[in-house]
Parts: C-alpha cells; structure tokens; sequence
C-alpha cells in the first residue's frame, strides 16, 4: 500500500457518501410531482448522475480532510554510468606533496589534492555509485558501493587523514573486489586505484594472490584504473625497463611490475601519471568519459501529499451540481409572483 492519510479520524465520514442514493435532499410539498410521470431511460440515468456527482462531492470532501499523501519510495532506473570502488593508498607517502615533499604552508599532499577531485568527480558523475576501501599496510572497509552523495562524500574526507605506515595493494584490491561481489547490482564494476606506487619495494603481492585477483577481476568483469601519483624526476620513467644490466625484479622495480601485472589480468586497464593538481583533473575527467555502461540504480521519490486533488475532485463534483440547479431553474430571476408571494 502506496498511500496513507495523516488525519484517521475524518474516515467514519465516509459512511454519509450513500446519503445521496438513499434519500432526496428535495422539499416534500402537498403538490402534484412527476411521480405519475412514466419513467424514461434519460432521466433516469440524469438523475443517477446527479445522486453520483454529490456521494463523489461527500467522498472526495472527506478524504481530502484526511490529508491522504503517498509513501516515499526507491524508484529503480536505468542510465549509463559505474559502479566505481574508490581505491585509496593511505600509506605515509601519501601525506608528502606530489613533489615528494613535506607539506609546509598551504600546500596540498597527494591525499588532500586527490579527495578534493575526487569529490569534483562525485559531482559531475550524477548516476555513478561509488564505494570507498582505503588500503596502507592492511585494507580498510569504508564505505561499501552506494549512490547516496552525502555518504560517499563524507567518505572521501575521512580518506584524509595521517597516513599510516606500510603499502599492500593486493590487499587492498582484493577487498575492493569482495565489495563488487557482495553487490548484485554493480553490473559495471570499476577499481579506481588512486596510489604513488610502492616505495622501496615492500609488501608486493604474492603470486597466489595475483592469481585469485585475476580471476576475480574476470569473473566480476571489472576494469581496472590507476591514477598514479608522482612526479616526474628527468627522464625516469618507473615503467620502463631499467638499464641494461640492472636488476628488474618487484623489489626494484615495483611500479613496473605492477603495471606488468594489471596488464595480465584480461579486463580494460589503463594508468594515468599524474604529477599535478591539473594532470589529475584530466585523468580523472578521462575516467569519467570513458565509463558509460549501463547502470541501474535508485531514486527517492519524496513523500507526495495529495490533498490538493482530492479538494479538486470534490470542486468538480460540487460544480456539476450547481449547474444541474442551474439547468433545473433555466438560470432565470424568481418571477415577480413569486417575489410577491414570498413578501407575503
């Protein structure tokens, strides 16, 4: 049952909508009257019409004195979007500038600069569902997958604060998938990985548990995106091969190989380097744009009241018995005997 009404005890009302058919609101007078007048099939059905405008007149009066409204309600809809689990390396790199520096003064580190798009991005990403898992030496469920922007955006502020020592990021996604798993309505899965890499090497994923990633990111059909934070140092390029004769292992290389790795796991997957507030911007912008399959998701329709309608229909009912008077009387002045007779 969709609708309610806020005021009950108008409703025994309800039991005077027959009065209508039961008895005539005429004056009974000791004149001849039209009963010895054979009954036609046009009058009869004018007169059912008249006793059926004034039970809907009493019927609609009532229940808009009940003030009914309908219930608030989730509205499932379809439009184009993601199911984007926001994947937020919390490890105490993140607390440095993207120059890799110490914050001093009003600047940002990567973490402030990140939420901050990130909430950019939440705005402009109307039909979008987002959840939030934050990861440094162990992973932190946040904010499971939802489209409610308050919450998700309370979320992404929690994200900043003081990071914590250590980066696991296999931990981190696996949590990431679980959360899409336990969703059945994320039917287009994103893992956006917002991470500096792996300093120094540690806590690299095993293989075990790069096998159970990718087959995960396969069952759950998941793409994979890496904003990846962090300057630029000459020609360095943390993604190519090292020199010839250097050792590229993960411990050496571990962006390298992580790269390597996603690029195995069978799903769409791109890395974005950003190095600046700007270069963030457009990757994240890219994300976005890239990102449009179909989504269902879930509107709140607000309580509607619909008293209004009810003093409408009961207007309208009224209205038809007024110009049946009318149409009775010929919409004609009382005639001179009767206006003498009435002084009488």
């Amino acid at each position: 049952m969709n609708y309610m009404v806020a005021q009950p005890g108008f409703l025994w009302l309800l039991l005077l909508t027959p009065l209508p058919f039961l008895v005539s609101a005429l004056r009974q007078a000791p004149f001849p009257s039209l009963d010895g007048v054979p009954r036609d099939t046009a009058s009869s059905l004018v007169s059912f019409i008249i006793k059926a405008a004034a039970a809907l007149a009493i019927f609609a009066g009532v229940f808009a004195l009940a003030r009914p409204y309908r219930l608030a309600e989730n509205v499932k809809l379809l439009a184009t979007g993601a199911h984007v689990v926001i994947l937020m390396d919390r490890s105490l790199s993140m607390d440095f500038t993207l120059g890799d520096d110490e914050v001093q003064g009003n600047q940002e580190s990567k973490t402030d600069t990140a939420t901050r798009l990130l909430m950019d991005f939440v705005n402009r990403s109307p039909h979008d569902q987002f959840g939030v898992v934050a990861f440094s030496s162990a992973p932190v469920f946040v904010l499971p997958i939802s489209g409610h922007r308050d919450a998700v955006k309370a979320a992404i502020t929690a994200l900043r604060r003081p990071g914590i020592e250590g980066t696991n990021v296999g931990l981190g996604m696996q949590l990431a998938l679980a959360m899409i798993g336990h969703d059945p309505e994320a039917t287009s899965p994103v893992v956006l990985l917002v991470s500096d890499g792996e300093y120094g090497g540690a806590g690299f994923f095993q293989l075990e548990l790069q096998d159970a990633l990718r087959k995960t990111f396969q069952k759950e059909h998941a793409h994979l995106y890496w904003l990846f934070l962090r300057p630029h140092k000459g020609n360095e390029d943390v993604f190519s091969p090292p020199p010839k004769g250097a050792e590229d292992s993960p411990h050496t290389k571990p962006e390298r190989h992580m790269d390597l790795f996603f690029k195995t796991l069978g799903v769409t997957y791109r890395v974005f380097w950003a190095d600046s507030p700007h270069a963030i911007q457009d990757a994240v912008a890219e994300i976005d744009r890239l990102e449009t399959r179909p989504v269902t998701y879930y509107e709140e329709i607000p309580r509607q009241d619909v008293t209004p309608f009810f003093y409408g229909l009961a207007a309208f009912a009224s209205l038809l018995l007024v110009l049946a008077k009318f149409a009775e009387t010929g919409f004609r002045r009382p005639s001179a005997f009767v206006r003498e007779a009435s002084a009488t």
